[in-house]
């Protein structure tokens, strides 16, 4: 009969092999998108493996929260109220545990003092600060507030730009000097629902503020001239993807579907696009209703765009034209908000089934990742909104 024998050094090492195969890359975060201010959402937290496989982490769904869902900065975990029937409306702060469990409420912030009804929260790329968009019937204005280590809110500063309300949070710059975000142009009236960039600064204080800045867009076709979409996303190294639709004077379109461009963010914040209308790729079909979403991936080399039933993913090559990997992926419904992992994974809500399905993306490919998709188990019926929130574990 053979014998084994290890020493202990190598047992230990083959211990601590297998402990971190079995590390998650990631903790997504699933709950019913907008409910009141006095219910709960139960919040469904899955660990995702290396292979983008989902396992649903001890205690989820988690029911001590109120508010939507607006994200983590690893330690603590934000909420915000959305009921304009209440007279207060709350930012709410949770401890937030290293293997993704959402602990008790920290502290709150009362937002009704400025405006009784909220669009949305957000962190910037350090974690240390929180943005609240306050609903357009409030001119849709901005409130800044700096989180402690201890999870504890102090307002910075407010933003309102007159008779240019803002309809959703911000993208930062990589180097979080910078954000961007739209406001219907002039010619707005439908048949031409298009925007223009609004560029923002941060102050030492965290505290957001207009700036002034040039856009350079991509050159149009004879006649036309490029008009943003309102659908724009940022990678590390300041550039920025943006959808943008060609038109004339009179609202009346190329004939050319909604194409990609990319941007530089400069310096001093202005944009500028080397992109022509001739370079730049166009979606293989419509943004599903809502508008939309488009994602980079954490490296920002992949671009992830909702079209039509599914998601269709690019090449995103910093300042020089996008290019084409994929048709549209997904053959059913549509995708209501998606977001990325560290590990090239993407996770994206279908918004007809409720179901979260997880692909795995390559520059090369992008394949469903085993065991999706899934349904959460939040007693969401299907067509409900749900809210997505993916934490990076470095």
């Amino acid at each position: 009969m053979r014998s084994f024998f290890l020493s202990a050094g190598v047992l230990t090492a083959v211990c601590v092999g297998m402990a971190a195969a079995q590390s998650p890359v990631a903790y997504v975060y699933v709950a019913e998108d907008q409910p009141s201010t006095t219910a709960t959402s139960p919040i469904t937290v899955y660990a995702a493996s290396s292979a983008g496989k989902l396992a649903q982490i001890n205690g989820s769904p988690f029911k001590q929260t109120s508010g939507s869902m607006a994200g983590t900065n690893g330690s603590h975990f934000i909420t915000v109220d959305q009921n304009p029937s209440t007279t207060h409306q709350y930012l709410h702060v949770y401890n937030v545990a290293s293997n993704g469990v959402i602990g008790g409420q920290v502290s709150k912030q009362d937002l009704y003092a400025w405006c009784e009804m909220d669009e949305g929260a957000e962190f910037d790329h350090t974690g240390q600060y929180v943005y609240v968009v306050d609903a357009q019937s409030c001119g849709g204005g901005y409130q800044s507030f700096a989180l402690s280590k201890s999870g504890y809110l102090t307002f910075e500063g407010s933003l309102t730009v007159p008779n240019a309300p803002f309809f959703t949070l911000p993208a930062f710059s990589g180097n979080n000097m910078f954000a961007y975000n739209f406001t219907p142009s002039a010619n707005s009236q439908a048949p031409c629902p298009t925007s223009t960039f609004i560029g923002l600064g941060k102050e030492t204080s965290g505290a957001l503020q207009r700036i002034s800045f040039s856009e350079t867009d991509p050159a149009p076709p004879a006649g036309y001239q490029a008009f943003q979409t309102g659908l724009v996303t940022v990678d590390p190294t300041n550039h920025v993807a943006s959808l943008v639709e060609f038109q004339d004077g009179t609202c009346g379109d190329s004939g050319i579907q909604d194409q990609l461009a990319s941007y530089t963010i400069e310096s001093n914040g202005d944009l500028v696009s080397t992109n022509t209308s001739t370079n730049m790729p166009q979606l293989a079909g419509f943004t599903p209703p809502g508008g939309g979403t488009m994602k980079l991936n954490a490296a920002g080399n992949i671009l992830a765009v909702t079209v039509g039933t599914g998601i269709q993913f690019f090449h995103f090559n910093g300042a020089a034209p996008i290019t084409t990997i994929t048709g549209v992926i997904g053959t059913s419904g549509y995708i209501s908000t998606m977001a990325w992992d560290g590990d090239n994974h993407l996770y994206a809500l279908n918004a007809k089934s409720g179901k979260l399905h997880v692909y795995t993306a390559t520059t090369t490919s992008v394949v469903e990742a085993p065991g999706s998709p899934y349904l959460p188990p939040n007693n969401c019926p299907a067509g409900c909104s749900q809210t997505l929130i993916v934490r990076r574990i470095p």
